[in-house]
């Protein structure tokens, strides 16, 4: 990022622009980070909807309306006062309840754009791809002591993913969605380098990174202004935390096996 070398921490010039930053404290209550995955699942509503009434429905701007954008500012708030909606707990029940959540959130989605019986079927192969999601953020990991499970203890759920990852994939290309279909190919890569590689924090932080931006991207083709939203979020974001706490976060770096972030 440009600012870290205008910027550096520990200059003048950083701890001025510090103090400006400081004053969006108010910013970090509010959870801003989990807004990209609810956006995405909720647009993922609009997406079937549309899909439905136009299957060559792509790049298409105006989609965006008031009510969609009421929706999405919304959920962002209630997702901002009840941050455990969304927990990340590898278990049965919390599987199941990321299901049902992720029906709730694909349905508000689907209000300006029609919803029928229909919706749910399409939707399938995305309320699975959520479920896949919430197992990945699971995992636990130590960035700080790059501490990561044992492959003993990650190859039931890499292989449960791998299964749903692949069911969604079929039921998405079986529904002639070539959203979700390519979307859930695509990230299918992740959990099998995960499952056949050596343990690896990198292969953790990458697959929990694309879970959400592999969707967020594919669906930013149908709804080209969600791609406005979710950059200025990704930047506002990343230069809040630098000037604040010194990181550069959210990001695409890894760490490496030199201890080297990439």
């Amino acid at each position: 990022m440009l600012a870290e070398k205008y910027f550096p921490k520990g200059s003048t010039r950083y701890d001025s622009i510090s103090q400006l930053f400081k004053k969006l404290d108010w910013l970090k209550t509010l959870n801003p980070e989990r807004w990209f995955g609810v956006w995405t699942m909720v647009l993922a509503g609009s997406n079937v909807s549309i899909f439905l009434i136009n299957r060559w429905s792509y790049w298409d701007w105006t989609t965006f309306n008031i009510l969609i954008f009421g929706i999405i500012s919304l959920i962002s708030i209630f997702i901002s006062i009840k941050p455990g909606f969304l927990n990340y707990d590898y278990s049965l029940q919390s599987s199941i309840f990321m299901f049902f959540k992720g029906i709730i959130l694909f349905s508000f989605g689907t209000i300006p754009f029609g919803f029928d019986l229909n919706t749910f079927l399409f939707g399938l192969p995305y309320f699975i791809f959520f479920v896949v999601g919430n197992m990945i953020w699971s995992i636990k990991i130590d960035i700080k002591e790059k501490l990561t499970p044992s492959k003993k203890e990650m190859a039931p759920i890499l292989s449960i993913i791998i299964v749903l990852t692949l069911f969604s994939t079929l039921l998405g290309y079986f529904n002639d969605d070539p959203m979700i279909s390519t979307i859930a190919a695509v990230f299918l890569l992740f959990p099998i380098v995960l499952l056949l590689f050596p343990v690896a924090i990198r292969h953790l932080q990458r697959a929990r990174m694309h879970v959400i931006f592999i969707p967020a991207m594919f669906i930013s083709v149908r709804f080209p202004w969600f791609l406005f939203m979710i950059l200025s979020l990704f930047w506002i974001l990343r230069y809040y935390n630098y000037f604040t706490i010194g990181e550069v976060i959210p990001s695409f770096k890894v760490n490496l096996p030199n201890d080297k972030k990439n």
